[in-house]
Order: C-alpha cells, then sequence, then structure tokens
C-alpha cells in the first residue's frame, strides 16, 4: 500500500471519531445526550468504513481481475468522506461554541462561494 493510501486512510479514521467526538461533546452540552442517537451516528461511522474498505479492496482486486476499469477508488473516497466529517465537525464545534462559528477562525474552511472570506 503506498503512502498516500495509508495517510488518506488514517485521516478518514481520524476525522470519523473527531466527527463523532465532537457530535457527543455537542450532545452533551446540551443535555441531549441519546443511546438512540449515538447508535444510529455509529451505524453512519460504520457505513464509512465500509465504503473505504470497498474502496480498499475493489482498487486491490483491479491488480488481479479485470473488471473492466482501472481507476484509483481509496484516494477519491477518502476524499469525499473527508469533506463531508469535516463539515460535520464545524458545524457541532460552531453549535458547541458559538462565538467561534461567528469568529473568522472557522472561516478558513469556508469556500468563497459558502460565504467565507472574499479577500
Amino acid at each position: 500500500m503506498e503512502k498516500t493510501e495509508i495517510a488518506a486512510l488514517a485521516i478518514v479514521g481520524i476525522l470519523i471519531a473527531m466527527d463523532y467526538m465532537t457530535g457527543l461533546l455537542k450532545a452533551a452540552m446540551q443535555h441531549d445526550i441519546s443511546s438512540e442517537k449515538m447508535r444510529e451516528g455509529l451505524w453512519h461511522k460504520s457505513g464509512l468504513i465500509l465504503v473505504m474498505l470497498l474502496a480498499e479492496v475493489v482498487e486491490r482486486g483491479q491488480q488481479y481481475l479485470d473488471l473492466g476499469y482501472g481507476v484509483p477508488l481509496i484516494v477519491p473516497a477518502a476524499v469525499y468522506i473527508s469533506i463531508t466529517e469535516i463539515s460535520s465537525i464545524l458545524e457541532n464545534i460552531g453549535e458547541i461554541n458559538p462565538d467561534i462559528a461567528a469568529g473568522p477562525l472557522l472561516k478558513l474552511f469556508r469556500s468563497k462561494r459558502d460565504g467565507g472570506d472574499t479577500q
């Protein structure tokens, strides 16, 4: 496995954990911890992990079986999952601390089209 793929898998794993932790912190702050919501969140996270596992198997399988195409899957899947996890983490942080959401720090993570700083 290439360094880039290992890094992509590690980044996805870390972001999934961070999203779950920030969601739990947000729920605790709002006095809204629910085992049902936690289980649902874990099921969603396990789905993301399964997507990464599928990308790994298919990309590796392309070396041995003619699947009709030969495209990289691990890094693109990791990019998509990373973007969705980062968005969710930022939303959670903004609800945990509205001062951060309103300040310039989170604008670093926003695109210009989404209302980020245009300078």
